[in-house]
């Protein structure tokens, strides 16, 4: 059968597009996040951070001949769920980089099933042990759990408030938080009155009844949105009027819906923070807004700037290896990737929100950001300090 001249252009190109899209290798990565259950608004924030990523470099790796595509898994935020999800995502060889978790405690679980591979990670939990453990293919876009005590310390100790009540929700990422602040707050003029853990209900009513007993007005909670919100809700109901500080995990949309009316008087530390204080947020929070129909936080602008990390050191990977490359070879150029800050008009051309990331030799984010922030009775934040975290002071 022959083509008449006129239809040959057309058949020609057509031809064309389908040897290109037979011949494009896929490329896979995924992200690991809570997307059900009580942190399921932080873990869905997590995952849409990473898709907006990899939707970003869809047309950039097909003109390298590679069909990028992004799998989600849901850990449920227990790392006993994260267990036979890490080991199926491990043996998948498909898979050739990791953005996630959210909790610390299945970001460790993640961790160890990929160390044997090097199955690359960028993570954005904060709990400090996550970097002491040699795998050279495990990274992180925030600052650890260290940073930020040292910045609720200092935040606490200018209050001089007298006696704290320190309150952790029974997580790995609480319980470094909060062991890390009471050692901070040895020796100083903020005394220690009670360390302990929460989690349950019962558990939370019975540490707010302590609270009420001793008369101390100032509690400290490290831990989750989820526990964080309920602990706030008993205090209101107990009629309690104390000072919260936290840590990042109430830094989200979900603890606030959870206190709506009763945020007085709560300051956090945080390594996300509202969008509005990053520059190069624009271009991002109006493709987010766009395809979700909500506004991005803090944890959705860090889960894209770990996807981008993550997806810099597979595009060096492929164009060295010249073909499909191996996990160490991603996990290698992922080590040694360098984005740098943006200081282009034109925002939208930005490769990060967050700043320049480069990881240091135990996969540490070479300088990171820890805020103060407090909310007012309109639920509105206002950062009262911020500090700037290199990797080598964290030793």
């Amino acid at each position: 059968m022959s083509i008449p001249p006129a239809a040959l252009p057309l058949a020609l190109l057509t031809l064309g597009l389908l040897g290109t899209l037979a011949s494009a290798a896929p490329l896979k990565i995924a992200s690991v996040s809570p997307l059900s259950g009580g942190l399921s608004g932080s873990g869905t924030e997590l995952k849409r951070g990473a898709e907006l990523s990899v939707q970003r470099h869809l047309q950039e790796f097909k003109e390298l001949g590679y069909e990028l595509s992004l799998v989600s898994f849901d850990d449920q935020g227990s790392p006993i769920a994260a267990k036979p999800l890490a080991q199926r995502i491990a043996s998948d060889a498909s898979i050739l980089g990791v953005v996630g978790a959210y909790n610390s405690s299945v970001s460790n679980v993640l961790g160890e099933a990929f160390a044997p591979s090097k199955l690359a990670i960028v993570t954005i939990s904060t709990n400090d042990k996550l970097t002491t453990n040699s795998w050279p293919n495990f990274n992180r876009v925030v600052a650890p759990d260290g940073a930020q005590s040292v910045a609720a310390a200092s935040a606490l100790i200018e209050r001089q408030p007298g006696s704290i009540y320190v309150i952790s929700d029974n997580t790995t990422y609480g319980n470094g938080l909060t062991k890390s602040l009471v050692q901070r707050l040895n020796g100083s003029n903020v005394k220690v009155a009670w360390y302990g853990g929460v989690s349950t209900d019962s558990e939370i009513a019975r540490v707010v009844q302590r609270v009420k007993g001793s008369g101390v007005g100032t509690v400290y909670f490290g831990g989750t949105d989820d526990v964080g919100g309920r602990l706030v809700n008993a205090f209101s109901a107990a009629k309690l009027k104390v000072n919260l500080m936290g840590s990042d995990g109430i830094d989200s949309p979900n603890f606030i819906r959870q206190v709506s009316g009763r945020a007085a008087n709560i300051s956090y530390t945080t390594v996300f923070g509202p969008l509005s204080l990053f520059s190069n947020s624009g271009d991002f929070s109006a493709r987010y807004q766009a395809r979700y129909k909500v506004a991005a936080s803090g944890v959705a602008a860090y889960a894209y700037d770990a996807a981008e990390a993550l997806l810099g050191g597979l595009k060096a990977a492929v164009i060295s290896a010249k073909g499909v490359p191996s996990r160490v070879q991603v996990s290698s150029a992922v080590r040694n990737v360098s984005l740098p800050a943006c200081f282009d008009i034109d925002k939208s051309a930005c490769k990060t929100i967050s700043g320049a990331i480069s990881f240091s030799a135990t996969g540490e984010r070479q300088k990171s950001t820890v805020l103060v922030m407090k909310y007012d009775d309109m639920l509105q934040t206002k950062m009262t300090k911020i500090a700037s975290v290199n990797a080598s002071d964290l030793k």
